[in-house]
């Protein structure tokens, strides 16, 4: 269960994050959006799920990346937070949007059989 402090600090968290991506030349060329920050009661860990354009190609790449410079901007992170600990950043790939897809697939598929009974089933 998420208190008020947590959300608000994930919150501030994930705006940082966004600024220190936005400035790294590392990540050019890769579309990576912030999708959630998620953050137990004690903050000793902030799990980001991150998500790309092309998630099949950039996957492991942009892991990579992130996990690569996940030192440095802790430590800027920290400085900007003013908390006791700084939360350990954890990226982690976010899956929703395939999710989303195949619901929306599936869907489809039932209102498009929903129209035509009469055709056969595979």
């Amino acid at each position: 269960m998420s208190t008020r402090r947590t959300v608000r600090v994930a919150e501030v968290l994930r705006k940082e994050l966004a600024a220190c991506m936005s400035q790294s030349l590392d990540l050019e060329g890769l579309l990576i959006t912030i999708s959630s920050v998620e953050m137990p009661p004690d903050m000793r860990q902030a799990y980001i799920y991150v998500s790309t354009l092309h998630p099949e190609l950039e996957e492991e790449q942009a892991l990579k990346v992130l996990n690569r410079n996940r030192k440095a901007w802790q430590s800027f992170i920290g400085r900007r937070l003013g908390t006791k600990f700084t939360p350990q950043l954890i990226f982690r790939f976010d899956k929703a949007v395939e999710r989303g897809d195949r619901v929306m697939e599936i869907l489809t598929k039932l209102e498009l059989d929903q129209e035509d009974p009469e055709a056969p089933k595979d």
